[in-house]
């Protein structure tokens, strides 16, 4: 492989830098920044960069810099026909060094402006609504941000004090009540006692993830991130209604729905026509993790839960063996992993117990209090409290993501952001015969989430050219490609 081509693949250009002071923007030159990380990730609600300065007029006292200011940088990179463009606020200066006489350096943290206006802002009203509506409402009346949110609706109401907290505060709080649209609830005309303390009365999948990327605020179930429909698209809140889709923006590539496929550079450097499409680096980080899976209660765990307004207590066993097949997954491992033991199988035994205090009278308005387990209706009542039967699920659905983690380093692609989906292949380990007819490894390679996004872009001798990379924290549910089953979980 050409090192020319790839430094092409890698190739870069700052075309300006610029800082708001007293409303108006001051460019500082691109000779100046020598080195800009732009980080995403889809466990944080708000973006954040680090820019590193080399400062030979002192700019960062004589301008002055203070923190809360709007700094904005344009770049050209290989996917962009024009510059793609960064605006966030400085909130820290760190690790000011003097190099000679004259030059310093110093980088300028910066995040999105929601998360500073979110430290200024509690939130005392109740709040009553669909999950997906109280979170717009947080975003465009609490923090006033104008940015666009790409969601999916969740299928039922909620109310909560929410004692002045944050807004971010509350939306974390939030997704552990978010249950898809998608879930099917089935109530029989008369369901017997036992269908009601079981999980055949309530069926789907919670799991959410609220979180910032270049696009915009996105709020999806982690079954629909898993999705690899082709023809998926997701609601906007763009004033005109036009849908978002996925593939929105990535020219010339604007036919799927994942990224790729990136290729391994050892194995598949005569195969891939584009050089941008080459995996650097891989490293599994991480493929199995029992006791941390245990002790998240991923394969089973008890909820414990008192009702103060009733006086009412009452349990429920979470067991994921029991709602695997109703949850969208990334690889071809068809059923979950069983862990044996000598004495059976350890995923049938709870190993984590929660417990949360309900309030009946919160959920509830109606002139005529009902049961909140009361399910013999084809419509769950309005306000009902789900977490019993979904928050084990939520959180045994998060922890599932991390069956198999990686970090990727590929040539720059702005584009990607947390949240995507994309393709890799990784090398056959085994024997080169094997390699003839399965080039890939079919346990690692196959589609993942990117969990973390850093877009690093470097300039040679604080010049505006240079060369970038991304690098990719990737996670996913199950093992192995899509197209060919994987060997665990049988």
């Amino acid at each position: 492989m050409s090192d020319t081509v790839l430094q092409n693949a890698n190739a870069i250009r700052l075309v300006d830098v610029a800082i708001e002071k007293n409303g108006k923007f001051e460019s500082l030159g691109t000779d100046k920044v020598i080195s800009i990380d732009y980080m995403e990730s889809i466990l944080s609600p708000f973006t954040s960069a680090q820019i590193l300065i080399s400062d030979s007029v002192n700019f960062i006292n004589t301008l002055p810099i203070e923190g809360g200011e709007y700094i904005r940088f344009k770049l050209e990179t290989t996917w962009n026909k024009k510059a793609i463009e960064y605006k966030l606020k400085i909130y820290k200066i760190a690790g000011r060094t003097q190099i000679d006489a004259k030059k310093q350096t110093y980088s300028l943290m910066c995040v999105s402006e929601e998360a500073l206006v979110n430290e200024t802002v509690r939130v005392e009203e109740q709040l009553r609504d669909n999950p997906q509506q109280i979170i717009k409402k947080l975003i465009k009346k609490k923090l006033q941000s104008t940015k666009e949110i790409y969601s999916e609706p969740s299928r039922f109401k909620v109310s909560l004090l929410p004692g002045r907290k944050r807004p971010f505060d509350i939306i974390a709080q939030l997704l552990k009540r978010s249950v898809s649209n998608a879930t099917d609830y089935r109530a029989s005309e008369a369901p017997t006692q036992e269908q009601l303390d079981s999980e055949e009365s309530i069926r789907g999948s919670a799991g959410f993830l609220f979180w910032e990327s270049w696009r915009g605020y996105n709020f999806f179930s982690i079954d629909a991130m898993c999705d690899r429909s082709d023809s998926k698209t997701f609601t906007s809140d763009k004033a005109d209604g036009t849908p978002f889709e996925l593939t929105q923006g990535r020219e010339p590539y604007t036919d799927r729905d994942i990224w790729g496929p990136y290729m391994d550079t050892i194995a598949n450097t005569d195969r891939v026509e584009d050089m941008r499409f080459l995996i650097t680096t891989f490293m599994l980080n991480s493929e199995t993790d029992l006791m941390s899976s245990l002790r998240m209660g991923k394969y089973s765990t008890k909820m414990v839960f008192f009702n103060h307004s009733t006086g009412q207590y009452s349990e429920y066993v979470y067991k994921i063996t029991e709602s695997y097949d109703n949850m969208a997954h990334l690889g071809g491992q068809t059923k979950i992993s069983k862990i044996p033991d000598n004495t059976g199988s350890l995923e049938s035994k709870y190993s984590r117990v929660m417990s949360a205090i309900l309030d009946h009278e919160t959920w509830y308005d109606d002139p005529e209090i009902k049961d909140p387990d009361d399910k013999s209706t084809i419509s769950p009542t309005e306000f009902a409290d789900w977490q019993k039967y979904y928050a084990a699920q939520s959180f045994a659905r998060s922890d599932l993501l991390k069956n198999q983690e990686a970090t990727m380093k590929i040539p720059i692609n702005p584009q990607i952001c947390a949240g995507d989906k994309i393709d890799v292949g990784i090398q056959n380990k085994s024997s080169d015969k094997d390699k003839e007819t399965k080039p890939y490894d079919t346990e690692t390679s196959g589609t993942y989430l990117v969990k973390e996004a850093t877009h690093t872009y470097n300039f040679v001798n604080t010049g505006s050219s240079g060369a970038g990379y991304s690098t990719l924290r990737l996670f996913r549910d199950s093992y192995g490609m899509g197209l060919e089953p994987s060997k665990r979980g049988e």
